[in-house]
């Protein structure tokens, strides 16, 4: 656990760099308490192209706290796969992120837990750098370590780097590269994911047209098959709190053993069309 406690240790000494490099350029003013709430239902909770709760209905919760640089996020997201069948997915995470000019550094810590399937608790120190050019681009780089509860998995590292593209009437294209080397269970093989995501506003932003891209690359020593994934979606914000959604989402895995090794389930890995409704708001909301 030394490696947490050093990642909370340098996370509150920016903290107080941020605020003296604050004091310097302005008087600093207080930070504002605030809390984020989402709840989101879908047909099929649908993940790199793979069904996450057995092609039934899902719900996400989810509670974003922050005060200043500070922040928190409790998420818990109903799910359905594997052995022996996981119900719940949780995630708990603090974070503190200061700013220096154009370069924010984000450092949070992350517990994920699995109801009823304990092998997958784990605790995640990230830290991610990101440098704003100009108002529209952004480039980061991050890295975290993986630590396993179950002592039979083997921890493993995990770098980032990404990049995101805006245009001046909203429509913007993200680009992220994951590797992690050695992150099977026996920390043999390497494991990478590539994920372009484009997002294009219209109608007064009050539809978003959503495309993503991705590809889940294994080494093929490991017993997994890699594949490519997609989904293309489309938005209407009725307003600031409620969100409708539909998508198409699949995969490029063929039936079998590819698919029950990835999916947990032979029909984990079939096309499929799904539906989404989100409220969400912050508690500042009530006093506009």
């Amino acid at each position: 656990m030394a490696i947490i406690s050093k990642l909370i240790s340098a996370a509150l000494f920016c903290g107080m760099a941020h605020q003296a490099y604050a004091a310097d350029a302005a008087a600093p003013t207080a930070p504002a308490f605030d809390m984020g709430i989402s709840v989101t239902g879908v047909t099929n909770y649908m993940d790199y192209g793979l069904t996450q709760s057995n092609n039934q209905p899902s719900l996400n919760v989810t509670l974003s706290p922050s005060y200043g640089i500070f922040y928190g996020n409790l998420s818990a997201t109903t799910i359905d796969y594997g052995v022996p069948e996981p119900r719940l997915e949780t995630k708990i995470s603090i974070g503190v992120t200061p700013t220096f000019g154009h370069l924010a550094v984000d450092f949070n810590l992350q517990r994920r837990m699995r109801l009823s399937d304990p092998q997958f608790d784990r605790w995640l120190p990230y830290i991610t750098a990101t440098y704003t050019l100009n108002d529209n681009f952004t480039a980061s780089l991050g890295g975290g370590d993986y630590l396993n509860d179950d002592p039979t998995r083997a921890d493993f590292l995990e770098l980032y780097i990404g990049s995101t593209i805006k245009m001046d009437n909203g429509a913007s294209l993200v680009g992220e590269f994951y590797f992690d080397p050695k992150s099977d269970i026996s920390g043999a093989f390497d494991y990478s994911e590539y994920i372009a995501t484009a997002t294009i506003p219209f109608l007064d932003k009050k539809f978003e047209a959503i495309g993503k891209l991705g590809y889940e690359q294994y080494d093929p020593a490991s017993g997994f098959a890699s594949y490519l994934w997609y989904r293309a979606g489309l938005n209407y914000n009725l307003n600031d709190h409620l969100i409708f959604g539909v998508a198409y989402t699949g995969n490029n895995l063929a039936a079998g053993a590819d698919c029950i090794g990835q999916a947990w389930t032979g029909t984990g890995c079939d096309s499929r069309l799904l539906a989404s409704i989100t409220i969400k708001g912050n508690l500042s909301d009530l006093s506009k």
